[in-house]
């Protein structure tokens, strides 16, 4: 058995509204969504078997349709016959094949395909096909086209809505159907489509070709014209500026520029300009090297013939001079002759070194002189090239467009060439593999199908309707609904009986035992056991408040304990009906003053139980019971029995029971299940928190598991088994 706790003011504000789940989380109830469904069952019933009516009587009704299908190869290359086809066909479809294969499927359903057909079957000419597909005469854009325009275009949407293609799984086989009611026309316009497909793509392919043909003719003689008229351009300006190609006088031939005369005969001084340089570095060494070195040591000089003939000789006219001295004097003739003629060969020796020397000097100046010549020579050169080299620049700009111009020419020739061969050649990438045959069976309607999808349809629908009602009619239905979604302590559950009041004088009956269960928890809803004072109310009226109220009294009466119900209820009262009695005198009398407590007091024939009518309705209920007499009467019973009860009025609409919440102990909450929803229920707690009243808790009247969806009641065992042992 749960535990009851009060629920204080403050305490509630600490309740979220939007609790749905006993621990806070939003969670899935599968057996309440089963609750819910049995809840609508006859309306799920119902919009199942009107589905499934539908279904059925649109299969009987439905105009029957044939499928006839031809099944068509989808190559990405042709067959190749002079084996450059393939750049005809492009390499985009070989990166890309399952685009390639997709653009082929939209051609299918293009409307130029569909207009080939109808024009190679004459579907244009009269009604005759229209009238076989079922299809109204009535043109909706008869205003903007004339008929016959409107009516070509009815003919290429009947062919189009009616065609399926499609590819099978992993091949590149294509399944091409068309549904007719007529089995005949579905195969005759299926075959007529794989036809016109593959002329179609023969057709784009001649036209692209004969496109290609007819821009490259184009482009040729453009080419052709840039050509010649950069080459004679290039001519005219060497003409001009008298640049001569020479390329073959120049010894380093590398260079991509043309060479020129001046080019050339430059190349040339600049070799004899270095060969000179090396040759007036070489004298001048020489020279520097002979000018400081003794005549007579001079490698020339000593290497000449002449000069060694000339010492030989020099040597014996020595020996001679020397022999003729020794024996005779210098005066003597013969020595003097021979000393001269000593002096005469030096003489000539000196004569030959000298010129010797001389000989190397003028080699050194005529090197020099060479140089000097070259340089001054090469210098008017380099200006005359610089200015050629200008020129040339531009004459290579002018050949260089020339080539280009050329390249383009000979590749577009090439090009033109292969694709004139190629334009008597037609190869294809399509091919039919099977044919449309005339279908024995109608593929239109499918009546499982149908079924199915009425069905489906039922089932969504009926998930919506129970979606709907849940939102708009969400109740307070059972006891977690209690706990869970309005965070209010469940002190019990009343089962939905026919007559309560006869199975409240049986104190072992369902009833009874639901009321036992509450004056149980009752005991727990305050430090000392039973609330004295407890105003029992609901949110609307008849929602069985009264009823609780004397099934309460009864419980407690059974305990021994003295108990009063005061009718509180000033606007429409009840308790007195309950027990059988008049309402002539009553709480109205002793309010305004015209009967004492005790006057008004009624013994109702059960034992225990008292009771104080409403007596008569007063004109202003709340301000009656606003006043100090009801607060003395209230001390007044308290000290005279064990439990007041006060049957009060509902809390909606009305301020009574939000006044009498503030004098007594507790309030407990009457819900019917199934009745008032949350947002309600909730509207109700709050006024009665607003007026300072202590919630002891809810008591669910009327709860009936089995219609709700629940089963039995064991889903809510917790609270009552709703039986009584038949061995007892």
């Amino acid at each position: 058995m749960n535990e009851v706790k009060v629920v204080s003011p403050s305490a509630w504000d600490n309740v979220a509204p939007d609790v749905y789940a006993g621990d806070g989380e939003t969670s899935i109830n599968l057996f309440e969504i089963w609750a819910a469904v049995y809840r609508s069952r006859w309306i799920v019933i119902a919009i199942f078997a009107a589905c499934l009516g539908l279904a059925v009587v649109y299969s009987l009704l439905a105009t029957r349709y044939y499928a006839s299908s031809a099944t068509i190869e989808i190559k990405q290359e042709a067959e190749k016959v002079l084996g450059t086809e393939a750049d005809r066909e492009g390499a985009a479809s070989k990166l890309d094949p399952d685009r390639f294969l997709q653009t082929q499927l939209d051609i299918i359903r293009s409307r130029s395909t569909a207009n080939a057909v109808a024009e190679s079957l004459r579907l244009y000419r009269g009604n005759a096909f229209l009238k076989l597909m079922d299809v109204s005469e009535e043109l909706a854009n008869r205003g903007v086209l004339s008929d016959q325009e409107a009516k070509r275009e009815l003919v290429i949407k009947t062919l189009q809505n009616h065609l399926s293609v499609q590819f099978t799984g992993e091949t590149r086989l294509a399944i091409l159907s068309f549904s007719a009611p007529d089995p005949r026309l579905a195969a005759q316009i299926s075959n007529s489509y794989a036809q016109n497909f593959i002329r179609g793509n023969l057709a784009r392919k001649l036209d692209s070709s004969s496109y290609a043909l007819d821009f490259l003719r184009t482009q040729l003689a453009e080419a052709q014209a840039r050509l010649e008229r950069s080459e004679r351009d290039a001519v005219t300006y060497a003409r001009l500026k008298r640049i001569v190609d020479a390329s073959d006088a120049a010894s380093s031939g590398q260079s991509s520029q043309p060479k020129s005369l001046i080019t050339a005969k430059l190349v040339q001084l600049n070799t004899a300009l270095a060969q000179a340089s090396a040759d007036r570095i070489g004298a001048q060494k020489k020279w520097e090297q002979t000018a400081a070195i003794p005549i007579m040591t001079i490698p020339e000089v000593l290497t000449n013939q002449a000069i060694q003939g000339m010492l030989q000789k020099r040597a014996e006219a020595e020996t001679t001079y020397r022999e003729q001295l020794s024996t005779r004097r210098e005066d003597y003739p013969a020595v003097a002759q021979a000393r001269s003629a000593v002096d005469t060969i030096g003489s000539q020796i000196s004569i030959v070194a000298r010129s010797i020397r001389s000989s190397i000097r003028n080699q050194y100046d005529v090197a020099r002189e060479r140089e000097v010549q070259l340089q001054r020579t090469l210098d008017t050169l380099k200006d005359d090239t610089l200015t050629e080299q200008n020129q040339s620049i531009q004459l290579s700009i002018l050949r260089r467009d020339a080539e280009t111009n050329r390249a383009q020419y000979d590749s577009l020739l090439k090009r033109f060439n292969e694709l004139n061969a190629e334009s008597g050649v037609q190869t294809n990438n399509l091919a039919i593999v099977d044919r449309a045959d005339v279908p024995a069976r109608a593929s239109w309607p499918k009546t499982p199908l149908n079924l199915a999808l009425g069905a489906v349809l039922g089932l969504l629908l009926s998930a919506l309707v129970v979606i709907v009602r849940v939102q708009l009619f969400d109740a307070v239905r059972t006891p977690h609904d209690v706990t869970d979604r309005l965070g209010v302590p469940l002190l019990g559950t009343i089962p939905d009986q026919e007559n309560l009041l006869a199975e409240l004088r049986d104190g072992k009956s369902v009833a009874s035992e639901a009321f036992s269960s509450i004056r149980t928890n009752l005991s727990l809803a305050s430090a000392h056991g039973i609330p004295k004072t407890m105003m029992v109310t609901s949110a609307q009226q008849g929602e069985g408040k009264s009823s609780t109220c004397h099934g309460l009294a009864l419980s407690f009466a059974r305990q021994g304990r003295r108990v009063i119900i005061v009718d509180v209820d000033l606007r429409r009262p009840n308790a007195h009906r309950l027990f059988e009695l008049e309402n002539k005198i009553g709480l109205s009398h002793y309010l305004s003053g015209q009967a004492t407590v005790d006057q008004v007091i009624r013994r109702t024939g059960v034992d225990n139980i008292d009771l104080i009518t409403a007596g008569d309705i007063p004109p202003n209920p709340t301000e009656q019971l606003s006043g100090a007499n009801f607060s003395a009467m209230i001390d007044h019973l308290g000290s005279q029995y064990d439990v007041v009860l006060f049957d009060a009025a509902p809390i909606l609409g009305l301020a009574d029971a939000v006044v009498i919440g503030h004098y007594v102990e507790v309030v407990l909450l009457i819900v019917e299940s199934a009745r008032n929803t949350i947002r309600g229920e909730r509207s109700a707690i709050e006024r009665l928190h607003q007026g300072r009243a202590t919630i002891a808790g809810v008591i669910l009247t009327k709860f009936n598991a089995a219609s709700m969806g629940y089963g039995n009641s064991e889903y809510y065992g917790y609270n009552y088994s709703y039986g009584l042992d038949q061995k007892q």
